[in-house]
């Protein structure tokens, strides 16, 4: 008889499903997979080029240009938004959706790209006759509607290159993953986040251009220290919101059809159906939409804050060209953030009813320990 007879026997390995190994599980539970730190640095890198090129080509086409029309000058704008912005939404589309297999869904992936190429020409068009109104030089014109093509080029190549990386390390974490909401304590920690973001901005920020040699009693700096403190914190809000996305992949995965047909059925007034499974994943959906629309309505709002905060700063200057240019652009931005309120309470009116109405469809999906203690579902208290 030896030592080894007298020790107590170990518990039994917890069982896993048939054709999972133990390392897999371990993988994918209890949060899925990690989140994509190269996918989340693309995303904000694109948001941060996308909005120095609006903001660049505008002070570069009011400079150089006569300045004497407001109206080219908003025309610019918008054309200038449009060369810029549909290369980041046609990006952030090839990235995060396989491409369809039936022909209604490619039917629509073409007049997606047809679209997105038509926005771009549209907006090469505005920006060349405002700068002929105006008397912007050739080269600046045609660096900015170079810029826009190179920005779609680089859409069309990295995208698909970070949807493919997505599909390999859901390869790799292939398993079954179980389904869980986001947790009381995920929600508070993100809201710390942002305002220690804002605050950590606008302190020093407000410091620093305090002691810029200015007029007494000039406090525009306070608009300028807001400003970027509102832009930060809406970037946190990105990242948090890319964060909270890995729940949604693990969810539904990149399949674009269902996602789309589960997202009309929740989100629109017409009666769609859905298969039992595809209900229970259509309460799971709005569970989590109930979290992340929020963190999406917070990143918008404080956008254009920033934004305005920033032109404020000019038109609140003295009765010129820029000064009124700038005072026409609060006054649109003011009516964007305005026009953006009732668009996403009603779809968070409308993904809280969806998952309140199928409450008892909030379970983990996939195999799980009937002893491990369930997190709360959103809304719930621990």
């Amino acid at each position: 008889m030896t030592d080894d007879d007298h020790r107590p026997a170990s518990a039994p390995p917890a069982p896993t499903p048939a054709g999972v190994t133990a390392e897999q599980t371990l993988r994918t539970e209890p949060h899925g997979p990690r989140p994509d730190h190269v996918g989340v640095v693309a995303f904000v890198l694109a948001v941060l080029v996308t909005t120095g090129v609006q903001i660049g080509g505008t002070v570069l086409l009011v400079v150089l240009g006569r300045g004497d029309g407001i109206g080219s000058l908003l025309v610019a704008c918008l054309g200038l938004l449009l060369l810029a912005v549909p290369p980041l939404v046609l990006g952030a589309v090839l990235a995060a959706w396989d491409l369809s297999t039936t022909d209604d869904g490619q039917r629509r992936h073409r007049r997606f790209l047809w679209s997105v190429l038509g926005a771009q020409v549209v907006g090469a068009g505005l920006v060349v006759g405002s700068a002929t109104a105006t008397g912007s030089p050739v080269w600046l014109v045609a660096s900015l509607i170079a810029i826009g093509a190179v920005l779609m080029v680089v859409a069309l190549v990295a995208g698909p290159a970070l949807g493919e990386r997505a599909r390999r390390r859901a390869g790799e974490l292939d398993g079954p993953s179980t389904w869980s909401s986001v947790a009381p304590a995920e929600i508070r920690r993100a809201g710390r986040t942002v305002a220690l973001t804002f605050a950590l901005t606008f302190v020093p920020v407000a410091v620093g251009l305090s002691f810029v040699p200015t007029d007494d009693d000039d406090t525009t700096f306070l608009l300028v220290a807001a400003g970027l403190a509102f832009i930060a914190a809406s970037v946190a809000c990105v990242v948090i919101s890319l964060r909270m996305q890995r729940q949604f992949v693990a969810l539904l995965g990149r399949d674009q059809d269902r996602a789309r047909r589960i997202g009309r059925a929740v989100l629109s007034r017409r009666a769609v159906d859905l298969s039992p499974d595809e209900e229970r994943l259509s309460a799971q959906w709005a569970s989590l939409s109930a979290v992340t629309l929020p963190v999406q309505f917070a990143q918008t709002e404080l956008l254009f804050a920033g934004l305005v905060s920033q032109q404020l700063v000019q038109a609140l200057g003295d009765d010129d060209g820029f000064s009124t240019f700038a005072r026409v652009l609060v006054v649109v931005m003011a009516i964007g953030m305005i026009a953006f309120v009732p668009v996403f309470l009603v779809r968070i009116r409308r993904v809280r009813r969806w998952a309140a109405a199928r409450a008892n469809l909030l379970v983990p999906a996939g195999p799980a320990d009937p002893a491990a203690p369930t997190r709360p579902a959103v809304g719930e208290h621990p």
